[in-house]
């Protein structure tokens, strides 16, 4: 890591770009999860956590891993709202391509 990689950012699409994105949201709390299935989505886990260990990403609901896959193989983007996330690829416990919305939890601080 030199001095100019602070402002070399990595290329859209290539593996350094997405681990980039992944740990982004790493250590984040989840209101709930939902996965588009042909344009609908379904409810798959309420109160939760997104985070990343030894690269790969994982998204747990209530105990239970809702989404596994490699951090530097899915594609992670934000919602517009800032609100969430849409995470795109293979997941291995499944083991198909699977598309996830998770929507952050926001705690007032008083």
């Amino acid at each position: 890591m030199g001095f100019l990689s602070r402002f070399i950012k990595a290329k859209p699409g290539s593996k350094a770009y997405k681990l980039e994105m992944a740990e982004k949201f790493n250590n984040l709390i989840i209101d709930s999860a939902t996965e588009r299935i042909d344009n609908e989505e379904i409810l798959i886990g309420k109160k939760g956590s997104i985070s990343i260990k030894d690269k790969t990403f994982i998204v747990c609901c209530e105990g239970k891993t809702v989404f596994h896959g490699r951090a530097d193989e899915i594609n992670v983007s934000e919602l517009m709202s800032k609100n969430g996330i849409i995470i795109s690829g293979y997941d291995d416990e499944r083991e198909e391509d699977r598309t996830i919305v998770a929507h952050f939890s926001y705690y007032r601080k008083l």
